[in-house]
């Protein structure tokens, strides 16, 4: 006999908000039961287009019978509606970042502990097949001990002067340092000890938004390893994607490199790689990675496992974007205990 579907809600109806409504509209154990969006409109233009109700309050959703919660606000709203959801006893799937403080970050996980739920970071690019890949070389051991990261996520104008209407809240840091954090954190398998970074302000301040147009951070794992983290708000919309995501991992036997998402290049109106964060339709399903950790986290929620990229997860990540800040600041290493004591 089938398991009962997980009723769930999402809280949020924006770019990622829909992504998680066509996500869990297609998943076969998940029941969309509502949509929470402070914008009454929105709210309801995308439960009508998935059949299910919808509310501009979060205390109703947290009263309502639904198990699980997904979050996708923008970046520096997540606190509020993760801890009402949490402390309502419900499932929660946040998006990343967790938080953009420590202390809203160790918050959310001690919630989470003291309710005894299901709760997980959308760090989807774990779902990725080609960092599942390089994940399943550093495990098997044919790169030896890591020595040597670079990991890179950029993207292009577009981004925080159309894309986003709440990039001067956020920046290339808590928008794009989060997927290639965890990511590289993930696959080393060992703890950030250290940040140094340097970074580059002025031309997003020129247009009236208070963001870095470009960061670097060096950050050092526990067991001596070494990544530079590298982004950017700023690359040409001419650029062939909006996205630009590099990774290239040394380690004492061996290495790898994934040179940009994409491998389906384009020659059309121009030159240019599809925005492999878009949905594919096919076969009666919608296909994209992005969906998988989404999907996942309802399984998990279904058959009673805890999910893997969990609060403690989300809560290193911030912490390593806080000292990332804290190292321009102050021009100084930071050490992550520091922030995470």
């Amino acid at each position: 006999m089938s398991s009962p579907r997980v009723k769930i809600g999402i809280v949020g109806a924006g770019i990622w908000g829909r992504n998680h409504a066509l996500a869990l509209s297609t998943h076969p154990p998940a029941e969309l039961a509502i949509i929470c969006d402070t914008d009454e409109a929105r709210a309801r233009q995308l439960a009508e287009k998935h059949g299910c109700a919808w509310t501009t309050s979060l205390d109703e959703l947290a009263e309502s019978d639904v198990q699980a919660v997904t979050v996708a606000t923008p970046d520096h709203l997540h606190a509020g509606p993760t801890l009402r959801m949490l402390t309502a006893g419900k499932h929660v799937l946040v998006e990343k970042p967790l938080a953009t403080t420590v202390t809203d970050a160790r918050e959310m996980v001690e919630a989470a502990e003291a309710a005894g739920v299901k709760f997980m970071v959308d760090f989807h690019a774990r779902w990725h097949p080609l960092f599942m890949g390089a994940k399943g070389y550093a495990e098997s051991g044919q790169l030896g001990d890591p020595v040597m990261a670079y990991a890179r996520l950029s993207n292009t104008l577009y981004v925080p002067t159309e894309m986003l209407r709440w990039s001067g809240d956020s920046g290339p840091e808590w928008f794009l340092f989060p997927h290639v954090m965890d990511v590289v954190r993930w696959i080393v398998d060992a703890e950030p000890v250290e940040v140094f970074a340097r970074g580059h302000r002025g031309v997003l301040e020129k247009r009236g938004l208070d963001c870095w147009d470009a960061i670097q951070a060096l950050v050092e794992f526990e067991n001596g390893a070494i990544c530079t983290f590298e982004t950017s708000w700023i690359l040409p919309n001419s650029y062939t994607n909006v996205v630009d995501n590099r990774l290239s991992l040394v380690g004492s036997k061996g290495g790898l490199e994934i040179k940009n998402e994409p491998s389906l290049w384009a020659f059309t109106e121009r030159f240019h790689t599809p925005f492999s964060s878009e949905s594919v339709t096919r076969y009666g399903k919608a296909w994209g990675f992005q969906y998988e950790s989404i999907r996942y986290f309802v399984d998990c929620v279904a058959k009673d496992v805890t999910p893997e990229a969990g609060g403690r997860d989300g809560l290193v990540v911030t912490a390593m974007i806080e000292a990332t800040l804290k190292s321009l600041r102050e021009r100084r290493p930071v050490r992550m205990d520091e922030l995470l004591g």
